[in-house]
């Protein structure tokens, strides 16, 4: 009776990690708009684009360095000079502008200027999940899914070998379009992985692999990552091998049903396959 018990109680655990997990997925895609609009101090990027700080220092004049946000059209202000269009263009051809236009209005004989760029905000990749540091990545120059994930120091041991990028078309406030893309072949080593290059706004998901649970009479009853082709022989092998106590003629799987949604128990053989979400409970010998 503990023992049913406990299975019960695995199976309303597992529901509530699962509908956590969906959750979590659906808020970054719902909210990936607020959360590409971040900030990264001192990044160096090969062009600025609207919404970057920006800090004009002219050498041996303190007095004139100023602080500058790229609007939304691509335009700063520098005094003397008004307003100039640096959109796509490199901090050092916005000095050289500003030092010539300096010098043909006379202000200064030879000005020798730095454009700094001290906030990123026009040219960001976002990536969250199972990776070791999550959260926001200036794109310097060029910038692929796999450099991505080695800027943020690679993925975590139970992760997916499948990534979903999340990238928006057109204008702001269309919906974002939805790739899933080959990071990893730790599971399936035949398949190719896959390398894209990243945009300016692209979201990438790195979530869990997908697992399988197991408990009852095995030696380390836990979650594991769910192989290719996995069965039941397999995965008791995974958690160990039976233990004295185990009966192979009493194996269940607890699995949602596709069609009506609700969970039920199917006695299984060793040959039988195991799926993503499945949960296998091995029990005890009659006599």
């Amino acid at each position: 009776m503990s023992a049913l018990k406990s299975f019960l109680m695995f199976g309303l655990a597992l529901f509530v990690a699962f509908a956590h997990n969906v959750g979590m997925a659906q808020a970054i895609a719902g909210n990936t708009p607020d959360m590409a609009v971040g900030q990264v101090r001192g990044a160096a990027v090969n062009v600025v684009g609207p919404g970057d700080a920006l800090r004009i220092v002219v050498l041996g004049h303190p007095d004139l360095t100023t602080d500058v946000t790229v609007t939304a059209s691509g335009q700063i202000t520098v005094p003397f000079l008004g307003s100039l269009d640096v959109n796509n263009q490199a901090p050092a051809d916005i000095a050289q502008r500003v030092a010539n236009g300096m010098r043909k209005g006379g202000y200064l004989r030879d000005p020798q200027v730095v454009v700094e760029v001290v906030q990123v905000r026009s040219r960001l990749a976002s990536i969250y999940g199972e990776v070791q540091r999550p959260g926001r990545y200036p794109i310097e120059g060029n910038l692929s899914l796999l450099e991505l994930l080695s800027l943020a120091g690679g993925v975590k041991a139970g992760a997916d070998d499948k990534a979903v990028l999340m990238r928006r078309e057109g204008t702001l406030g269309q919906p974002r379009e939805q790739l899933e893309v080959t990071v990893g072949n730790r599971v399936v080593p035949s398949q190719d992985v896959q390398d894209i290059e990243l945009q300016p706004g692209d979201v990438v998901f790195v979530p869990l692999a997908p697992r399988f649970y197991i408990y009852g009479e095995v030696g380390q009853p836990g979650a594991y990552p769910v192989e290719d082709g996995l069965n039941i022989m397999r995965a008791i092998a995974l958690a160990g091998g039976l233990n004295a106590r185990a009966s192979e003629n009493r194996i269940l799987i607890r699995r949602v049903d596709p069609i009506t949604g609700q969970m039920r128990d199917i006695p299984v053989e060793l040959a039988d396959a195991v799926l993503p979400g499945d949960v296998v409970y091995v029990n005890e010998r009659w006599f």
